[in-house]
C-alpha cells in the first residue's frame, strides 16, 4: 500500500491536467526534487496509479506518465481535500500585519507592474522579471483585466474551461506556486477570492481612464495630442484565449471611440494634422468602421483639403464594397455631395 505523503497527491494531481505528461512537465509544475520526483514516481508505478511510457523522437527519448483506472479514481479524493483546504485555509495577511517587532511598516513597498499592452511583461521594482512561467502569466493577466476580486473556482473555470473543475483548481494553485516571494505580492487573496494588491500599476486599466477621461471630455489639448500614441496598442494582441479576446473586443471599441473624439476636438482647437493623425489612427484600428473614415474626412473639409476628403471617400468606398458588398451610408455621402458636384464642374481646390 502506498503512503500518500504530499508530493504524491501533487504528483497525481498534476498528472491529472493531462493526458499524459513528462518528468520535465511535473518539475515545472511542482518545482519538486528530481530525487524526490524520481522516487514518488517510482512508489506511484508500482502501486499501479501510474504507468510509465516510453519516449519517442518527438521528446527527445524522455519519458512520460499517464494515470490508470485506478489513479484516476483518486479525482474526487483530491476534489474533496481542495474544498476542505480552501475552506480552512488561513486568510492572506495584509502588508501591515506582515511588519514584524522592529521593522518599518512605513518602509517603501517595492513598486510592481504588470504591461498588457503588446506582450506581457511584469516589472518589480523597475525590472522585468525573466523566467515566468506560462502558467502564472495567464494568471497576472486575468487578474489585471478584472479590477476586482474573484472566487477561486470562477477564475479557474474561466482560465481552464476546456477540463474539469478539479483540474482546472489544480492548474490555479500550479500557477500561484510558481511565482517568487516577491512577484506573489502582486496577488492578495480576500473573502472574495483573489485579486491584484491595490500597490499594482496596470498599464491597461490607465489607458482605459484616460479614453473614458477623453469621451467625457475631461483632458485639456495637449493630452489630446498625446493620446493617440497611447491609443495605438493592442492588448495581448497573440493571445487567444476567449477571456482575453473578450477584453480585447471591448478595448478595441474603447480605443477607436476616443481616438475619434480626440479628432473631434482637435479640430476645434485648430490643431489638424494631430486630429488627422488620430482619425488615421482610429481606421487602423477599425479599417471598416465609417465613422474612423467620416472623422478623417470632416477633418481634411475643416482644413479646406476637399481633395483629400474625396480621396478617402473613394478609398473607404471600394474597401467597404470588395469586403462586405456594401455602400456607405446616406449620411456619409452626403458629407461629399457637394464636392462630387464641385469636382463634375471642375471648381475643386486643393491647399
Amino acid at each position: 500500500m502506498i503512503h500518500f505523503e504530499r508530493w504524491s497527491l501533487m504528483i497525481v494531481g498534476a498528472a491529472m491536467r493531462k493526458k499524459t505528461i513528462r518528468v520535465s512537465e511535473f518539475h515545472e509544475v511542482l518545482q519538486i526534487a528530481s530525487a524526490t520526483l524520481k522516487a514518488r514516481l517510482d512508489d506511484l508505478v508500482r502501486a499501479e496509479l501510474l504507468v510509465r511510457i516510453a519516449g519517442d523522437t518527438d521528446d527527445a527519448g524522455e519519458p512520460a506518465y499517464t494515470l490508470t483506472e485506478k489513479g484516476r479514481d483518486l479525482e474526487e479524493v483530491i476534489a474533496a481535500i481542495d474544498h476542505w483546504s480552501e475552506r480552512w485555509r488561513l486568510p492572506v495577511p495584509t502588508p501591515a500585519e506582515l511588519s514584524m517587532p522592529g521593522t518599518n511598516p512605513s518602509a517603501p513597498v517595492v513598486a510592481i507592474e504588470i504591461f498588457l499592452m503588446g506582450a506581457f511583461t511584469l516589472k518589480v521594482g523597475g525590472e522585468a522579471v525573466k523566467g515566468l512561467s506560462v502558467g502564472s502569466q495567464r494568471l497576472l493577466a486575468f487578474l489585471a483585466l478584472h479590477d476586482h476580486a474573484m472566487a477561486r473556482v470562477a477564475i479557474a473555470g474561466s482560465m481552464w474551461p476546456e477540463v474539469s473543475d478539479v483540474r482546472a483548481g489544480i492548474s490555479l494553485r500550479s500557477a500561484l506556486s510558481r511565482l517568487d516571494s516577491e512577484t506573489r505580492e502582486a496577488v492578495m487573496g480576500a473573502s472574495a477570492g483573489l485579486g491584484l494588491a491595490d500597490t499594482v500599476t496596470v498599464d491597461y486599466r490607465v489607458l482605459q481612464a484616460i479614453a473614458r477621461a477623453i469621451l467625457r471630455e475631461e483632458c485639456s489639448v495637449e493630452e489630446l495630442s498625446g493620446a493617440t500614441t497611447l491609443l495605438s496598442h493592442e492588448l495581448l494582441p497573440d493571445w487567444y484565449d476567449d477571456w482575453v479576446v473578450a477584453e480585447a473586443e471591448d478595448w478595441r471599441q474603447l480605443r477607436v471611440s476616443a481616438l475619434e473624439k480626440v479628432a473631434t476636438e482637435l479640430v476645434k482647437h485648430d490643431r489638424p494634422a494631430d486630429a488627422a493623425e488620430a482619425a488615421r489612427a482610429a481606421m487602423k484600428v477599425d479599417p471598416l468602421r465609417e465613422s474612423a473614415h467620416v472623422t478623417l474626412i470632416r477633418v481634411h473639409l475643416a482644413e479646406g483639403n476637399q481633395s483629400e476628403a474625396l480621396r478617402v471617400f473613394d478609398r473607404y468606398s471600394s474597401l467597404l464594397m470588395s469586403a462586405l458588398d456594401l455602400e456607405p451610408t446616406p449620411h456619409m455621402i452626403d458629407l461629399v455631395a457637394n464636392i462630387r458636384r464641385k469636382e463634375s464642374s471642375g471648381s475643386i481646390r486643393t491647399r
